[in-house]
């Protein structure tokens, strides 16, 4: 014969069931947060007591969770599952928020101009600003709607890659962006340079490319004939190794033409630090007494003006079309800057490779080169990259070098003299 069951009594109070096991013995049983929860109490009005506090708890700081739908809940058990306790639901959210989501996330077109905006406020050299604005400009074509925090290491390699950037051009654009992305850091914008992570590529040694002597001096001609205001801008490149920057910021007082010394101020150069070039050949100076001033700048003193010159003067006899209709005119076919129509393919900061090449072929010394250049990354640098690119035969005809004796200029202005 089988023992009869007793029935537990049950009680329900506020939703929340209590059960009495025995007499004087009542557990308050509840599933709260995928948990089972279990309080005993030796009287039933404690027991209510403790439905009431559990049941305005939920009522004031869970009646989000009442309403949320079943794959909403399923959705914050599987998120809390894959926490495993480090962060909470609350962290994980604002994590997101911060790196990917809505209206209030930085973009990357909106760093480059804050990026962009600190550079010119530190008053970066003007062609500084032209090449960080140029590389700021590619990457926000594709990139500059992307919240910033949202961009990856992958992300970022992956445009590098598919800019077909190789060589010191990749390496440059690299650089670029680890510094833009570090003022992010320092702006609070980001917590990890993502660029940093990018490895640098391994890049075989690239000798530099100077221009040939017979290159120099179809440039130089060139410019004497068509463009006399670039002369001493590029003499001061191709004879005394300066950079283009430097050069266009130099005045003729910082020339000493009896002694044969340049004084660079700090102001115009790379490193802003001052250096003086002394004994310098006199062929340097051949070019820029025609054009000798008593103050003001040498030549031009803008990139602009500078790659005007270079690559987009109309070069050669005036195109006069003075009575022919704008319609019936044919076209201008005259060769378009300076290194055109010298027949020479330009070369980036090719004037001052040009120099560092032909002083080391016919001096053999590294170390006076590198105060000529203001070099300071070693002298063994310029030693491996210089030596053997010319021979001194080469030097002997790229220092003889001399303006056209039939091509005279007024002094204190760029045109030529008449007869």
């Amino acid at each position: 014969m089988k023992a009869k069951k007793h029935s537990i009594p049950v009680y329900e109070h506020r939703g929340i069931m209590i059960r009495e096991n025995r007499p004087g013995y009542f557990m308050v049983d509840l599933m709260r947060d995928g948990k089972r929860e279990r309080v005993c109490f030796d009287d039933l009005e404690k027991a209510k007591g403790h439905c009431d506090r559990i049941a305005d708890k939920l009522r004031t700081e869970g009646t989000d969770t009442l309403i949320l739908k079943p794959a909403q809940r399923e959705d914050a058990i599987k998120a809390l599952r894959e926490l495993k306790g480090k962060a909470s639901l609350q962290s994980a959210a604002k994590f997101w928020m911060k790196h990917f989501g809505g209206e209030e996330g930085v973009t990357v077109a909106e760093l480059g101009r804050r990026w962009l905006a600190a550079l010119q406020k530190q008053k970066c050299r003007p062609a500084t600003m032209i090449e960080r604005g140029h590389k700021v400009a590619r990457l926000c074509a594709d990139l500059g709607d992307r919240i910033l925090a949202s961009v990856t290491r992958d992300d970022l390699a992956g445009w590098l890659e598919s800019k077909g950037l190789t060589g010191e051009t990749w390496a440059g654009y690299r650089r670029a962006y680890r510094a833009m992305l570090q003022f992010a850091i320092e702006e609070g914008l980001i917590e990890f340079n993502v660029a940093t992570a990018i490895r640098p590529l391994h890049l075989d040694e690239k000798l530099p490319t100077p221009f040939t002597v017979e290159a120099v001096r179809a440039i130089m001609q060139t410019a004497e004939m068509w463009a006399p205001a670039m002369v001493p801008t590029l003499a001061v490149q191709f004879f005394g190794g300066l950079r283009p920057i430097e050069a266009m910021g130099l005045l003729w007082t910082d020339l000493d033409f009896k002694h044969k010394i340049i004084r660079i101020r700090p102001e115009i150069t790379k490193v802003r630090r001052a250096r003086i070039i002394e004994k310098l050949n006199s062929v340097l100076f051949d070019w820029l007494l025609p054009y000798r001033k008593p103050t003001g700048p040498i030549g031009v003193t803008t990139p602009s003006q500078y790659n005007y010159y270079l690559f987009r003067k109309p070069i050669g006899p005036a195109y006069e079309q003075e009575g022919v209709a704008l319609a019936e005119r044919p076209e201008d076919k005259r060769p378009r800057g300076i290194a055109k129509a010298a027949g020479v393919e330009w070369i980036a900061d090719g004037p001052r490779k040009t120099f560092a090449t032909m002083f080391f072929a016919q001096h053999g010394d590294a170390g006076k080169l590198a105060g000529i250049l203001g070099h300071t990354s070693g002298v063994d640098i310029l030693y491996k990259h210089y030596r053997g690119l010319a021979t001194k035969a080469d030097a002997g005809r790229f220092w003889k070098i001399r303006p056209a004796s039939s091509n005279k200029v007024v002094i204190g202005n760029f045109k030529r003299a008449a007869g």
